[in-house]
């Protein structure tokens, strides 16, 4: 047997699983009569979110972040959602069996160790001893269980990875999962920060109506507080958090709730964030402007977060009258001028880097530049001709996008403007975020949406190739190969399978148009340290305030 335990044997004798994954977006919300969901035992006044807290004297400890965030979560489960609003703040509440290093290899979380059979088909999770959900109950085999399959049912990238297979409980502190073929990337799969498989209680997950879960009870250092919709969602210190002692590493190792509260303020404005940190309301701002990052560079009293996290991409409604014609998605990928869009959404070069790499590139298993060729072409003479061979008639393509995110937006604006000029009729429709998280799995309304996506540990959890994921169809050839790299017996042939791939996806199916990989802007106020970005969003267990 192999094992993953706290020296990360199993990272070795594994195939290598190298950057971090989800599906089915189902974009809900929690309902409340009065827009505000609060835990029944937190008796906290609302009006404690206008009130300054003071750190305790010279450690660093106690006090409050304010953090100003660009979009409303669709919903604080993580199962329900692939949206990034979700998981930067869920993870403080909720953990998983795996998470991933600095690295992006899949390390153990809740689970004290992992036992591989030789052929990867069968995992043995023995789980860590007394780590207290935030209700007071222990985590035990069956809370472990319930949550595992509850994920398995929802995620589109967990389905397509594990197939028709449960994981059952051994014991109280052992489960186990069987799979009906052999799989290289199933550990990656679990440590996926996006969509991510939390253990929650299972009465929690048993009650949990089709809208997600009603009570957010995890095991994380933060523990929710309340809701306040469309104002902001506070979490609070879990006092009986029972943290690893191993040095913190990327979304692995210790965490120290050093803060006693922090509130994430929903700030959909741009230029209210950008205000809001430099007069110091808030400590944290998250997606500022990008034509603002010189200026931001230059200020003494904060500093920036920017590390390249995710990839930026146009998605395609392949369920779709119009875009469902590859010859369509091929003539607009034709016509793109991507520097031109991503000076005016990304702005600095700094911010972004051009490649035709699915994957992070900085993965030497999966980096490749098969299709290069079709990456970038700049090209409206060939657009017009891919145009005509699908048989364009004037119809008008669909542009869905959100100011919550500006990024996307410019982004999408410059798209719209190439498009006409080849004589594309077009219409930018512009929402909130969760709106669009809805919208996007409905196959009538949308043909482009600009969309982000964390950087992931194998091709297998794109969700830019997953058939679940919006717009998404079942590609035969697609979906062969992406088997195929679970299923491949050494990294070779998994990186083998992964360049023709690519070269197909680039060539013929075009799912999506790779944009750039590049870092939101994120500014913090000196006063706070021991914070860093992460594929899942700024990392705020370890802060601390030193004023």
């Amino acid at each position: 047997m192999k094992k993953l335990g706290k020296v990360f044997v199993l990272i070795l004798l594994m195939m290598a699983v190298i950057l971090v994954g989800c599906n089915k977006d189902s974009g809900n919300t929690t309902d409340n009569d009065d827009d505000t969901v609060e835990n029944n035992d937190n008796d906290k006044d609302n009006d404690d979110a206008e009130e300054d807290a003071t750190a305790d004297e010279g450690d660093g400890t106690g006090g409050e972040i304010k953090v100003a965030i660009n979009a409303q979560p669709p919903s604080l489960d993580p199962h329900m959602t692939t949206a990034g609003a979700t998981s930067d703040i869920s993870k403080m509440m909720f953990e998983t069996l795996l998470t991933t290093d600095s690295g992006y290899n899949p390390v153990p979380m809740l689970a004290e160790n992992v036992d591989v059979n030789d052929d990867n088909t069968e995992f043995i999770f023995t789980l860590r001893q007394g780590v207290n959900f935030h209700n007071g109950e222990e985590m035990t085999a069956e809370d472990v269980v319930a949550s595992m399959n509850r994920w398995l049912e929802l995620s589109g990238v967990a389905a397509g990875a594990f197939g028709d297979v449960e994981f059952e409980e051994v014991d109280t502190y052992t489960v186990k999962l069987v799979l009906n073929e052999p799989s290289s990337i199933a550990l990656g799969v679990m440590a996926s920060s996006e969509q991510f498989p939390a253990i929650m209680p299972k009465e929690i997950i048993e009650s949990a109506p089709a809208e997600g879960v009603e009570e957010f009870i995890g095991t994380g250092p933060y523990e929710f507080a309340e809701w306040k919709q469309d104002q902001y969602i506070h979490v609070t210190k879990y006092d009986e958090y029972a943290s690893l002692d191993t040095p913190a590493d990327g979304l692995s190792g210790q965490k120290n709730a050093y803060v006693e509260d922090i509130y994430y303020y929903v700030v959909t404005d741009p230029s209210t964030r950008l205000a809001g940190i430099q007069s110091k309301e808030y400590d944290i701002a998250y997606s500022l402007p990008t034509d603002n990052y010189e200026q931001l560079t230059n200020m003494d009293d904060l500093f920036l977060l920017t590390q390249h996290t995710a990839t930026m991409d146009l998605i395609y409604n392949k369920r779709g009258e119009l875009m469902g014609n590859p010859k369509m998605r091929q003539a607009v990928n034709a016509l793109l001028n991507i520097e031109e869009v991503l000076q005016a959404s990304l702005v600095n070069a700094e911010l972004y880097s051009m490649e035709a790499s699915y994957m992070n590139s900085e993965i030497e298993q999966w980096a490749t530049n098969a299709g290069e060729e079709f990456f970038n072409l700049n090209d409206p003479d060939k657009a017009q001709e891919l145009l005509e061979e699908a048989g364009y008639d004037g119809e008008t393509m669909i542009i869905m996008t959100t100011r919550d995110y500006e990024h996307y937006y410019n982004a999408s604006v410059v798209i719209q403007e190439q498009l006409e000029k080849i004589g594309v009729n077009t219409d930018l429709q512009v929402y909130d975020w969760p709106t669009i998280t809805e919208r996007r799995e409905e196959p009538d309304t949308w043909d482009l949406f600009v969309n982000a996506f964390p950087f992931k540990t194998d091709p297998t959890q794109l969700l830019q190739l997953n058939p679940s994921f919006a717009g998404g169809i079942a590609d035969e050839k697609a979906d062969g190969l992406l088997d195929d790299i679970a299923t491949a017996t050494s990294e070779e042939e998994a990186s083998s399978i992964w360049e023709e791939l690519q070269e197909y996806a680039w060539a013929e199916y075009v799912p999506m148009t790779r944009l750039a990989s590049f870092g939101s802007v994120t500014a913090v106020l000196n006063h706070l340290e021991d914070l860093e970005s992460s594929v899942s969003g700024t990392i705020l267990w370890n802060a601390k305030i030193n004023d």
